[in-house]
């Protein structure tokens, strides 16, 4: 009798730790799929564990033992098994289709599965009421809950690989010890007792529910490595943001010293012209300087427009008619087909409609230089959490990993000398800062590169 109220008691224990552990945990800012089904793990942690707890209550107390007292035990029992099969469907669904899977995932598809795990666990307790016995609930729902539980969080190792190996075995490790205890509870009956070790399934059954706890808690130290990584990206942003404030204000007085030569000495090239009459050799010379005047003035209007504060008042504007409008502007640039805009209803945000065109033909010229006919440019627009959001992606060749983080840098560029002054998207930084918005790029130097940008959505308080 001592026995088994440890063993029952650390049993309820270990699962209840599990769910207060996980709940203790902030996610809200996490990106990661798992983050939005991981409640349900701790919510069949808790509920299982008191379960456990009441079938101490009915070893400890027979009295106790009424038929009200076994429909709600039952009632528990099944409850927290549900919780167990939902995890178990969803984190599959994230594994195979990505951490952004359940947000696409349409209502119906989410209210179908529901359903039917809802109407699987009341047929299951229907059936056990009789008996009064658990058997056909642990059978249909907590085995296969178990076991859909466990091979999701082995296969979820794999995304969380990136953060840490160490956290992706743990994930292992709990995803094994899920599948160990899916047998042991689902088709393994409470009352058998192991065969030449003479010991009580109930025992294996304890000690799997403490690796499940104890694997799974060391796997949720990805989440703070999630966080200390977000906290990186932001503090680099916020340097970011301050060495461009301070370019801008450099780049204001050079933009404006620099253009009063360059147009002395554009007219003094046109009169030179007109002096030398025929020479083609002193002709050439006149054209090479013109050129490289020309290119000067160029990057000195750059530079105003990176340096530019809020000019004009901020109104009402529709994003998908400046994405439309900038694409239209661009039509008869080479590769202009390969780019497919996909616009969604969005709220209108504050903004000036010429500087986003701006904006938006700059990104989508650098696409088109980084592509071929043979790829594509997606545009896509939607709002999410307060947000509009603009992605631009396409399957051209890519940026390699140290050059990433310096796009944004004035001055720098990936083109050849001659083909592009490194201002573009700098001023593009600028503009979406000036708009109360974000900009951020992804990508890879196997191919492909993701551009997203987001604005606030009005509110009464904007």
């Amino acid at each position: 009798m001592v026995l088994n109220f440890i063993l029952y008691l650390l049993y309820g224990l270990a699962f209840f730790t599990l769910g207060v552990a996980i709940l203790s945990r902030d996610v809200r800012q996490s990106e990661l799929g798992i983050a939005r089904i991981i409640w349900l793990l701790a919510f069949f942690g808790i509920v299982h564990g008191f379960h456990e707890w009441l079938e101490l209550l009915e070893q400890l107390e027979p009295a106790v033992k009424t038929p009200f007292f076994t429909l709600f035990r039952l009632a528990v029992v099944s409850l927290s098994f549900l919780f167990l099969l939902y995890f178990g469907l969803f984190i599959n669904i994230i594994t195979f289709y990505g951490d952004q899977a359940l947000k696409s995932t349409p209502r119906i598809a989410k209210a179908m599965i529901g359903v039917s795990a809802l109407s699987l666990i009341l047929i299951t307790t229907y059936f056990d009421l009789g008996s009064g016995q658990d058997i056909n609930t642990r059978m249909f729902v907590a085995f296969p809950g178990g076991l859909l539980s466990g091979i999701g969080l082995i296969m979820y190792s794999r995304t969380v690989r990136s953060f840490s190996r160490n956290v992706a075995i743990n994930f292992i490790f709990a995803g094994s010890c899920m599948i160990c205890y899916a047998i042991l509870t689902g088709v393994i009956p409470s009352d058998v007792i192991v065969p030449v070790l003479g010991i009580k399934v109930i025992l294996f059954r304890g000690m799997s529910a403490f690796l499940i706890m104890f694997f799974t808690i060391r796997a949720l130290s990805v989440f703070s490595l999630e966080q200390r990584e977000l906290i990186n990206e932001r503090l680099l942003r916020f340097s970011q943001s301050e060495k461009l404030t301070s370019m801008g204000i450099l780049a204001a007085g050079i933009a404006h010293e620099i253009n009063n030569p360059l147009t002395n000495v554009s007219l003094n090239v046109e009169m030179l012209k007109d002096l030398v009459g025929e020479d083609e050799k002193i002709n050439r010379k006149l054209e090479a300087i013109d050129r490289n005047t020309v290119r000067a003035s160029k990057i000195a209007k750059e530079l105003l427009h990176f340096s530019r504060e809020k000019e004009t008042k901020l109104e009402l504007t529709d994003i998908n008619k400046v994405l439309a409008s900038s694409c239209n502007l661009i039509r008869n640039q080479k590769l202009s087909s390969i780019i497919r805009l996909t616009a969604q209803d969005v709220p209108e945000i504050m903004g000036i409609s010429w500087k986003l065109e701006e904006v938006f033909i700059n990104l989508l010229m650098n696409s088109i230089d980084a592509c071929s006919k043979e790829d594509s440019i997606e545009i896509e627009t939607f709002s999410n959490n307060g947000k509009v959001l603009v992605t631009i992606t396409d399957t051209g060749h890519g940026i390699i990993q140290d050059d990433i983080f310096k796009v944004f840098d004035p001055f720098y560029t990936t083109k050849d000398v001659g083909k592009g002054t490194g201002l573009g998207l700098s001023v593009c930084y600028n503009i979406i800062k000036q708009h109360g918005g974000e900009i951020s790029l992804v990508s890879s130097e196997n191919g492909g590169t993701i551009v997203t940008i987001s604005f606030p959505v009005i509110t009464d308080e904007n």
